[in-house]
């Protein structure tokens, strides 16, 4: 490895790791919902729930999203990029799915800001802090991580699988507080993830931002029930 990738390895590292905050900590993504309707029992479960989030939702919307994002700004078109931002928010349906994505989205964008100042290579990574900051984009987690991937010289597969990653870790860390589950039994259910989250991952590899799509209703359910609880530990 060169000294530019090494760097690069290590802003991945940092970026995919729950200790920088992007507040996915205070995000169940449905979960919380689901455990109090009794959707969700055990750790099986969850494993199971994250599965077919990750691969009927997460990678075929948020996963594409941000491929495609991440090339947009290497090629520095930012029209792309946002109208990729945009279609990504309309796919989103519960209030609190969007709400958590634009808040984790911009929390990415502020705290890459402090690290990577403007000695990086990608100008419309600026360009789209600004827009967003305007509203004129809304700043998704997904397009968000993208555009930070390409001022930070990450490749787009990498990108991609922090991503996951980091979402699957925040849901675990949610199930974790959420069900009697172990570390163990949460990092055996990382450990299983890797397999599905390596293989769609190829899949939707070439796939333009215009065929995302998105398939978990018991999850869109659960996020709209959220909304209306009357005790929450979440987020969403």
């Amino acid at each position: 490895m060169t000294h530019d990738t090494d760097r690069q390895l290590l802003v991945a590292l940092q970026l995919a790791d729950s200790f920088f905050p992007t507040g996915m900590y205070a995000h169940s993504q449905g979960l919380e919902s689901m455990v109090a309707w009794r959707w969700v029992h055990s750790a099986d479960d969850v494993q199971q729930m994250l599965a077919n989030l990750l691969t009927w939702s997460v990678l075929p919307s948020d996963g594409v999203a941000l491929l495609n994002a991440r090339r947009a700004a290497g090629r520095a078109d930012s029209s792309e990029l946002v109208a990729i931002d945009w279609n990504l928010h309309a796919m989103k349906l519960p209030a609190e799915t969007r709400a958590a994505s634009r808040q984790t989205g911009r929390r990415i964008l502020d705290e890459s800001a402090l690290l990577l100042g403007s000695d990086q290579p990608c100008p419309v990574y600026e360009r789209y802090r600004t827009d967003v900051a305007s509203q004129r984009a809304p700043g998704t987690g997904a397009v968000a991580l993208g555009a930070t991937a390409c001022a930070a010289g990450i490749p787009p597969q990498t990108a991609l699988l922090m991503f996951c990653h980091s979402f699957a870790v925040g849901v675990l860390g949610a199930a974790q507080r959420l069900l009697p589950m172990t570390h163990s039994e949460a990092q055996q259910i990382l450990h299983s993830l890797h397999e599905p989250i390596a293989a769609m991952s190829n899949e939707i590899q070439h796939r333009p931002w215009q065929q995302m799509t998105a398939f978990a209703p018991q999850s869109d359910i659960a996020s709209m029930l959220h909304e209306c609880d009357d005790l929450r530990m979440f987020a969403s």
